[in-house]
């Protein structure tokens, strides 16, 4: 979309107005002069620009996105992925509408109602090449450890304060237990823990193969916690873009055993035995096991009821 300082809002708005003068030839804008009936001179008139109202910062996020992203499983331009967060920096709680679910969910957590909590989703956007949503996590509530396959997501936390864990696969792919029968192991490495990211930090981004594809995002127990997400091109299982969930095992976890399994038998991935890790980096690998949904997490969507956006 062209235009993304203004953004289609702005630039809407300067059409109607300008129908609006072209209709209506005595509200032209100008200022003509009185004494028009007098023989002197006419005076020079004075135009009156229009006057535009500041754009959305959610509007400024959508139109953004519509301009900059494909849709592509490769990650956006270095450019594209700055203004994007540039823009999501720049959003507060108001601007998604979360005062009504500050409210309910206070009334849910005092009254004890909520076990395990609820986390709500509320889609803005849905288009072909990306979604955009915000989460909001009351007290203690958890977003398992899942994936985002081909994919590129910005996330900014707007309320609250949450703990982020977060793992990348190590390259080459490093399965654990391929021969043994049991569920298949990958090895990867945390490339983020964080105890306190609040409000106050900048989005930030993951890649399909970098910045912590697999994550886990737990709020605090002492406060609700929100944030917006843009996920780019979004989850499509027909598309091989499925939600998987993992349960994290330390990388002591597992013993090398022997193994006879090759390449064509692992999907390319060579097994654990071939691999040497350096004892100072075992401490931020660990082995991620494919899981079902947990049973405890509890989604519920609801339409999004803030700021229009078109």
């Amino acid at each position: 979309m062209r235009g993304i300082g203004m953004g289609s809002w702005g630039a809407r708005l300067w059409r109607r107005r300008k129908r609006k003068r072209a209709a209506d030839p005595e509200d032209d804008g100008s200022v003509s002069d009185s004494g028009s009936g007098s023989e002197g001179p006419p005076q020079q008139q004075q135009q009156v620009k229009p006057c535009l109202s500041p754009v959305p910062p959610l509007q400024r996020l959508l139109s953004a996105c519509r301009a900059l992203l494909t849709g592509s499983s490769s990650p956006p331009t270095p450019s594209a992925v700055a203004l994007i967060r540039g823009i999501m920096d720049k959003i507060g709680p108001d601007d998604v509408g979360l005062r009504d679910e500050i409210r309910f969910f206070n009334k849910m957590n005092a009254a004890g109602l909520q076990n395990p909590p609820i986390v709500t989703c509320k889609p803005i956007y849905e288009g072909a090449n990306f979604t955009i949503a915000v989460f909001f996590l009351p007290l203690g509530a958890v977003m398992p450890l899942h994936d985002h396959p081909g994919m590129t997501v910005f996330t900014k936390v707007l309320i609250g304060s949450a703990r982020l864990e977060a793992y990348d696969w190590v390259r080459p792919r490093v399965l654990a237990g391929c021969c043994s029968g049991s569920r298949r192991r990958t090895l990867a490495k945390k490339v983020r823990d964080d105890h306190g990211v609040t409000a106050a930090a900048s989005a930030w981004v993951l890649f399909p193969n970098s910045g912590g594809n697999m994550h886990r995002f737990a709020a605090a127990e002492d406060a609700h916690c929100a944030f917006l997400d843009v996920l780019t091109p979004p989850y499509a299982p027909t598309d091989r873009r499925r939600c998987t969930f993992y349960q994290d095992l330390p990388y002591e976890h597992h013993r090398p055993r022997p193994c006879t399994c090759r390449s064509t038998a692992t999907g390319g991935a060579i097994c654990d035995d071939d691999v040497l890790v350096a004892e100072e980096q075992t401490c931020r690998l660990a082995w991620l096991e494919e899981v079902p949904q947990p049973r405890n997490l509890r989604v519920v969507c609801l339409p999004f009821r803030g700021p229009t956006i078109f």
